[in-house]
């Protein structure tokens, strides 16, 4: 290379379509053509970005397999008078994997000037790809499954890793060589990796074989600090191997069946020890286009985003140097969700269906249905109130209220006539060897089984329209939750979202989305108290509610689901003392929720702790049957979170751990 610095070099951060080939192929032609006649030499796109990344186990149809590879001949012919990377899947037809079926690589392809990329390393690969080092296998991801690795493909053939670390060589228009290696997403997270006793560091590998930069495609799911993690690993694995790096990951939503998986993009380009010189807007489609620098350092500079701004979100911020600040976490999570519910049109097979959400006048529900106006407009949205006599006047008005302000179609369908006649069915219903016991629990999932099973379903059949489940974390997690009732619906957009974070939720919608109090602020302050409000035990008017200290109980879920803690890691925190810091739990003096006021005693928080543990493991059957949600923690029900019933035991550090609390004077 010249030393005038690198060739003009476009990250393209594209929208996936996941199971639409020829659609993401189309557009990948298009842009190619808009990166060539912006002076780009290079053009570079994201990790399985004809297929999409994460289709289930569609993996296994060999004959859309091979559909999906076929697109790659399209990007070849696409690639005239410029280099185009990619990912794709490719196919080895003589081989098997070792599930049994035609061996795939997840892979990146290089293209130029109309011919795949040549390269010298062994013979057991075709000209212009290179495959996947390291493969994740943790939370919702599948690799292994379905793909073949390049470990294993060196030690099938006998040969060390290393020797297809070889860079790509592409000639400029100015006639000059351009050496670069690629990498496809977990390769770069390598420390975790070991070869021959060392980390599994193809970064290092390439450098030492004469790469000028390093392109990472990505297929990377968003979660809250993930972009800071990788950041910092990559000024790690800079630090002994320094070069430009180029990270390009793509948006949109895929699907496993039971979770929806949202991608942010954050495309970013690095320079050579691992400074952050340009970021791609999350969320939204944009080209970031890198040019020649004099000094040699990689500059950048932006081309036009080749989708505008949503209309639902402010610009964002820009910092110091003109890169693009990191989101705060709520305007993140909000930017998931809207991502993770317009998937539903990708679903549907592109069309605009209506959205119907039964809305209690409650904080779950007037929260769903700010997110579907802000997703879809006021126009698809439909929203229903189906009050009993045990719905107060003050949440029917928060109802009625809020939808009036969101512009969107709201009707009030009283049920207590229908609640009536299906309760007193019940109640007279005996058996010969049973009389049964018609207690309030039974008496109140009456009404959450007429709303959604009968009134909501029956709604949303008549009119075309999806509607949704208004869930939270906190209530899935404990079982709070009427299974063929409120468990309904076809996305639960906040399911991946504790209690608290609904709350927090709803300020930003207020404070920056709307600018003004669609969602009523008696719920916010918690006036009016979170209650199903399906007894009179559930008197809203009355300070009556939900039977979960929310905020204390959401910290503790979050260590048993988020961070894999057992309830012994709590006991141990509180015989130390350090039990609240540990939670990141803040009390509320005088506010009658604090530790103290919830426990008196060491004996109290036992039980409760052991009420926790024995509601998060008693309810998965509900769960299992929970709407898809979209995924926004680092560990969501569904496949993220890999569940098993299991029967109730007490492992022995925690029985020892337990008596020395109850022991305590």
């Amino acid at each position: 290379m010249p030393e005038s610095g690198l060739p003009t070099i476009a990250l393209v951060q594209m929208e996936v379509r996941p199971g639409l080939p020829d659609l993401n192929a189309a557009r990948m032609v298009e842009l190619i053509g808009a990166a060539r006649d912006r002076g780009a030499e290079i053009a570079v796109f994201s990790e399985l970005c004809i297929s999409g990344y994460i289709i289930g186990d569609l993996w296994e149809l060999d004959t859309l397999v091979q559909d999906f590879a076929g697109y790659s001949e399209d990007i070849r012919a696409a690639s005239q008078g410029i280099t185009v990377v990619f990912g794709n899947v490719v196919v080895d037809t003589e081989r098997i994997g070792e599930d049994g079926r035609l061996r795939k690589y997840n892979a990146v392809l290089v293209c130029s000037n109309g011919e795949y990329a040549r390269r010298e390393v062994p013979p057991a690969l075709p000209d212009g790809v290179h495959v996947k080092t390291l493969h994740a296998n943790y939370r919702f991801f599948d690799d292994d499954r379905h793909f073949y690795s390049l470990r294993k493909l060196a030690q099938s053939c006998g040969r060390d890793v290393y020797e297809w670390s070889v860079p790509f060589s592409v000639t400029l228009r100015n006639g000059a060589d351009f050496r670069f290696g690629v990498q496809l997403c977990e390769d770069m997270w390598c420390q975790d990796y070991s070869h021959n006793g060392e980390v599994l560091d193809t970064l290092k590998a390439y450098s030492r074989n004469g790469a000028e930069a390093v392109f990472n495609l990505s297929s990377s799911p968003w979660t809250w600090h993930k972009n800071d993690k990788r950041n910092r690993v990559v000024r790690e694995i800079l630090h002994s191997s320094p070069m430009p790096f180029f990270y390009v990951n793509q948006v949109g939503a895929q699907n496993n069946g039971k979770n929806i998986i949202v991608f942010d993009g954050d495309s970013t380009v690095y320079s050579p020890t691992g400074e952050i010189l340009k970021r791609a807007r999350p969320w939204m489609e944009e080209m970031l286009l890198t040019g020649e620098n004099g000094s040699g350092r990689v500059g950048s500079a932006a081309a036009p985003a080749m989708i505008s701004s949503p209309a639902d979100r402010p610009a964002t911020a820009v910092g110091d140097g003109g890169v693009i600040r990191s989101q705060r976490e709520i305007e993140a999570v909000y930017d998931a969700i809207l991502t993770g519910l317009r998937h539903m049109d990708h679903v549907s097979g592109g069309g605009e269906r209506g959205f119907l959400v039964g809305v209690s006048g409650g904080i779950d529900s007037t929260v769903v249905a700010c997110l579907l106006q802000r997703a879809f407009g006021s126009e698809r949205v439909f929203a229903v109130n189906m009050p009993t006599r045990f719905n107060a006047a003050v949440t029917r008005e928060n109802a009625k209220a809020s939808c009036r302000l969101l512009e969107v179609d709201y009707l009030s369908c009283p049920i207590e006539d229908l609640y009536q006649q299906v309760s007193a069915r019940i109640e007279a219903v005996e058996f010969p060897r049973s009389k049964g016991s018609y207690d309030r629990l039974v008496d109140e999932n009456i009404q959450a089984r007429i709303r959604c099973s009968d009134m909501l379903a029956g709604i949303a059949a008549k009119h075309g329209l999806i509607f949704t489940n208004n869930g939270n974390k906190t209530e899935l997690a404990l079982g709070y939750t009427t299974l063929y009732g409120d468990l309904d619906g076809a996305i639960g957009p906040i399911a991946d979202l504790y209690k608290v974070q609904v709350y927090e939720l709803g300020r930003y919608l207020n404070d920056e989305v709307f600018g003004q109090e669609v969602i009523p602020c008696n719920l916010l302050t918690m006036e009016t108290v979170p209650s199903a409000e399906l007894s009179e035990a559930q008197d809203v008017t009355r300070g009556l509610g939900d039977p979960i200290k929310y905020g204390y109980h959401d910290a503790v879920l979050r260590q048993l689901i988020e961070y894999r803690r057992h309830p012994a890691d709590l006991v141990r925190w509180y015989l130390d003392g350090e039990l609240l810091e540990r939670l990141q739990w803040r009390e509320e003096r005088g506010s009658g929720q604090t530790f103290a006021d919830h426990f008196p005693d060491g004996a109290s928080f036992i039980e409760d702790l052991e009420w926790v543990e024995r509601q998060l493991r008693i309810s998965y059957f509900k769960r299992v049957q929970v709407a898809p949600l979209i995924v926004l923690s680092k560990r969501a029900f569904g496949t993220d979170l890999r569940e098993t019933q299991w029967p109730e035991y007490s492992p022995r550090i925690y029985r020892q751990l337990k008596q020395r609390v109850l022991t305590i004077p």
